[in-house]
């Protein structure tokens, strides 16, 4: 029968009250522990973090415009973290020394002689075998 687990509860109780009452309290109790465990919602609302320092803040402006600027400067502090390019050029020492030079050259030019002379430089500086 349907109230198998009331009437199992009640054999196994004081019996200080009447079936009809233990079994109306049991599944009473029984509902509340169901529902107890139902899931909870845990979402967090989207502009949390803005509420959260708002209400810390001094409350020198509505919400709304807090709201706004609060978001317009962590956009700013995240792009201002963005990763910059450190990457230096494969002509990078041709192009300083071209800088220094007197350019009486065109820089395609030079950069060659550049390049012949550092392969020059470095190979006169092997040990010959």
């Amino acid at each position: 029968p349907y109230d198998a687990a009331a009437k199992l509860a009640y054999e196994a109780s004081d019996k200080s009250m009447n079936y009809a009452d233990f079994k109306a309290k049991y599944e009473a109790d029984a509902v509340a522990m169901v529902i107890s465990k139902q899931p909870v919602d845990v979402s967090i609302p989207y502009d949390a973090a803005a509420k959260l320092a708002y209400e810390a803040s001094d409350k020198s402006m509505n919400y709304a415009d807090f709201k706004a600027k609060y978001e317009a400067d962590a956009v700013a502090m995240v792009t201002s973290k963005q990763p910059v390019d450190v990457s230096i050029p494969y002509d990078a020492a041709a192009k300083l020394a071209y800088e220094a030079s007197d350019k009486s050259m065109k820089y395609a030019d030079f950069k060659t002689k550049y390049e012949a002379d550092a392969v020059a430089m470095v190979t006169s500086k092997q040990t010959k075998d």
